[in-house]
């Protein structure tokens, strides 16, 4: 088994990691299954329900607790008038989709490339 790791750009929130949907996927495909942290699950079905749930303003936020979890996280700004600048937020939208998938979740029989997610900072 070979093992790469991808370090698609993140930020930390609520214990997990917010990750842009086309930055995850492009990190999935270079293998058969992904893990982060101890869960491990096949990338094939995972990268068909995030095009599933994707929205066009939203980002992910994937959180691991013995087993995957993924929802949708909608990034809004508000302008702070003392500092005169714009801050980032993050809220649940209104429109939630959250699913999580157990450990070795569709992994397949012979696993030849092992992604290894390390999200870097943004």
């Amino acid at each position: 088994m070979k093992k790469t790791v991808q370090r698609p750009l993140g930020r930390k929130h609520k214990g997990g990691w917010i990750i842009q949907p086309d930055h995850l996927i492009t990190a999935l495909k270079h293998g058969d299954a992904v893990q982060m942290g101890e869960v491990s699950v096949g990338t094939k079905n995972l990268i068909n329900l995030i095009r599933l749930m994707e929205f066009p303003d939203e980002e992910l936020l994937i959180k691991v607790n013995g087993k995957l979890e993924v929802e949708n996280i909608a990034r809004t700004y508000r302008y702070n008038p003392a500092l005169k600048h714009r801050q980032c937020q993050f809220r649940s939208p209104r429109n939630r989709q959250f699913f999580s998938l157990c450990n070795k979740a569709w992994l397949p029989d012979n696993v030849k490339q092992l992604v290894i997610l390390k999200p870097k900072k943004f």
